[in-house]
């Protein structure tokens, strides 16, 4: 294949001038704030997204839809362990979202409550105040039932990360990504 820049293959310039032509979207168009995430390095043992997955200014999504969205990224789900690993930084909760700082390196996260709709039962919990919990995806399949997903929840409450429960994969819940150092 023949070079046109450092960048840029001859393969990919024709796909830029097709698309200039035609309303094809491609899937890697469709992936919202996915290629904009930046890495953070809090000190675990992984690097956590800046922010959440949206696409369309939608921030909850299903298990299925996620693994597709996800296929060909750097970017991947969290185990319930790494998540667990948040515990060990300052937490606060502070205008609405939760934000975990590692004071020796100044790092910070910042998780927002988006709320989650349960599928089976179709209802939307969402809360205000100290008690809003974030309710999120992780990489972890149930060992009872491949249909059931395991959850973090951060909770003001008890303040830290703890474990949610396992979801069924078709209920709507946040993402935050990470990738692997």
């Amino acid at each position: 294949m023949r070079k046109l820049s450092v960048s840029l293959t001859e393969s990919r310039f024709v796909d830029l001038i097709n698309k200039k032509f035609t309303d094809e979207i491609r899937k890697e168009d469709m992936i919202g704030n996915l290629q904009k995430l930046k890495p953070v390095d809090i000190g675990t043992s992984v690097l956590w997204a800046d922010n959440d997955l949206c696409v369309d200014d939608k921030y909850l999504f299903t298990f299925d839809e996620l693994t597709d969205m996800l296929k060909d990224s750097e970017w991947r789900l969290p185990k319930f362990s790494e998540v667990r690993e948040l515990n060990n930084y300052e937490k606060e909760y502070r205008d609405g979202k939760y934000i975990f700082t590692n004071n020796d390196n100044g790092k910070s996260l910042i998780f927002y409550p988006h709320g989650y709709i349960y599928v089976l039962q179709q209802s939307k919990i969402t809360a205000q105040g100290p008690d809003v919990v974030v309710h999120g995806w992780t990489a972890d399949v149930s060992k009872y039932d491949n249909n059931y997903i395991n959850t973090y929840l951060i909770d003001g409450g008890s303040f830290g990360v703890a474990s949610g429960t396992s979801e069924y994969r078709n209920s709507l819940l946040s993402v935050r990504l990470v990738k692997d150092k």
